[in-house]
């Protein structure tokens, strides 16, 4: 595409991202995990939602300083093959193309409740889900932009479905049931708090996704980081005051749903607004961050040769057109059939896991390759302080690796080897096509990026300049 077209493509702005990131963890998840963790520790889900957003930031960090030196579109892909090593960047492609199984995740459960609140169309959830899925091709066949313009308003529901349920629950709050000293010292085992620590955690993760649509975001250096961090803390507040609500006006001592809660003091009308506010506009705001992940990452791949040209050309809105549909349809056909479900879950889980051990260590290779840049980062951080939290996400993401492989079963062993075998038998065969072709492919990838080289030339002159004034 042209400079000039890419130049007509509406930016997403500091709001548009903090909206998406706040729409990607505000999920259907914690409708289900709040009430959990409020029968496992009670009082103590306050304080641990409070770690826990502390954990998911932390390990937000080196996609944050990354993102803030120098952002790119896909660069969970990029980062890897040219700053780690063009084998990192092939086996991300890889984890890449199996992105579009969250998409049918989210998908199944839309139908789900859509199935719950309108309960004659029970039997009609596989319909459903493709339904929802050829209606959100139609709104992303125009653009990042205007996927992130459409889920700003699902996340504005979403935020007044929970804001009713916080401001008519409170005053509803059965005096003396919630005690401050509880929260600050709910009397749990530490291992229990520990759980419920990692459950919550799963609830307010997913805001670093927006990082790549960098291409797509106004000031990503200064944009993108803000949103990394806004959205998980703006969205704990929330989970927080949700807590307080459910623990104080909560009718015995089991919790089953947050909607049992809202019949306590919520009219029948309210009650199945919150339900469609809630879940279901969970389900969809983070469904679409997560295709505009899956399309960038494997768009990118394609960029590079990685996957042929198909994949990358783009229309008028800049939308990876043979990308996009490889997602979408994809996620259709799993949400049709549902064959190997769990299965391929299990396998993205392992995978996207040991991705992140290596996401985890990006800040090593910028500060050596990028020193400038480094230094000019449109969010500053503190370069001992970016280590020290990058080696403590290396560590909490091999370690569960190392947990998930040890409870990985014989089926999805043997996936994972067909997949691995099929992997290399596909880049042989692409590496030895594009040489007869004139390229090298791993040359290619090992190359420098040229944006990134850019701005790391006009920071080195700034740097002198700078020198010579002082």
């Amino acid at each position: 595409m042209s400079k000039g077209s890419n130049a007509q493509i509406k930016k997403i702005g500091l709001i548009g991202c903090i909206a998406t990131g706040i729409g990607t963890i505000i999920g259907s998840g914690i409708f289900g995990s709040l009430p959990e963790v409020i029968n496992s520790i009670g009082p103590g889900a306050v304080g641990a939602l409070i770690i826990a957003v502390i954990y998911i930031i932390a390990c937000l960090i080196p996609n944050m300083f990354a993102s803030s030196v120098i952002p790119a579109t896909g660069s969970f892909f990029l980062y890897q093959a040219k700053l780690v090593h063009p084998m990192a960047g092939l086996f991300m492609a890889v984890q890449n193309l199996l992105f579009p199984v969250l998409v049918s995740v989210f998908a199944v459960l839309f139908s789900d409740y859509f199935v719950a609140l309108i309960p004659s169309l029970d039997g009609k959830q596989v319909l459903i889900s493709i339904a929802i899925l050829i209606i959100y091709t139609g709104i992303g066949w125009f653009g990042n932009h205007t996927f992130v313009s459409v889920n700003n308003i699902m996340v504005a529901m979403l935020l007044v479905a929970i804001g009713l349920y916080v401001f008519i629950g409170v005053p509803n709050m059965n005096p003396g049931q919630l005690v401050l000293a509880d929260i600050i010292r709910p009397g749990v085992k530490l291992t229990s708090f520990s759980a419920a620590v990692g459950i919550l955690s799963s609830s307010l993760s997913g805001a670093g996704s927006i990082s790549q649509i960098a291409g797509d975001v106004e000031n990503p250096r200064r944009n993108l980081p803000l949103a990394m961090i806004l959205a998980p803390v703006l969205v704990c507040v929330v989970y927080i005051l949700m807590a307080v609500v459910s623990l104080g006006a909560m009718e015995g001592s089991q919790l089953v749903t947050l909607s049992d809660v809202a019949r306590e003091f919520m009219s029948p009308a309210l009650v199945t607004f919150f339900i469609v506010g809630g879940p279901l506009c969970g389900v969809l705001t983070s469904m679409v961050p997560q295709i505009m992940l899956s399309v960038a990452s494997v768009a990118v791949a394609a960029d590079s040769g990685v996957y042929p040209e198909g994949f990358a050309r783009r229309n008028k809105h800049n939308v990876p057109v043979g990308t996009f549909i490889y997602v979408m349809v994809f996620a259709m056909i799993l949400a049709a059939t549902g064959a190997g479900f769990g299965v391929l879950m299990t396998m993205f889980s392992f995978v996207n896991t040991l991705s992140n051990l290596l996401m985890a260590l990006i800040p090593f290779f910028l500060y050596k390759r990028y020193p400038h840049a480094c230094h000019h980062a449109g969010f500053k951080m503190n370069k001992a302080f970016t280590y020290v939290v990058s080696v403590f996400a290396a560590i909490a993401s091999g370690y569960l690796s190392f947990t998930m492989l040890s409870t990985l079963g014989a089926t999805v062993w043997v996936l994972i080897g067909i997949g691995a075998a099929a992997s290399v038998v596909y880049f042989y065969l692409r590496i030895r096509y594009l040489k007869r072709q004139g390229r090298d492919l791993i040359a290619d990838m090992r190359s420098p990026y040229p944006e990134w080289s850019e701005r790391e030339e006009a920071c080195r002159k700034m740097d002198e300049e700078l020198k010579k004034s002082v």
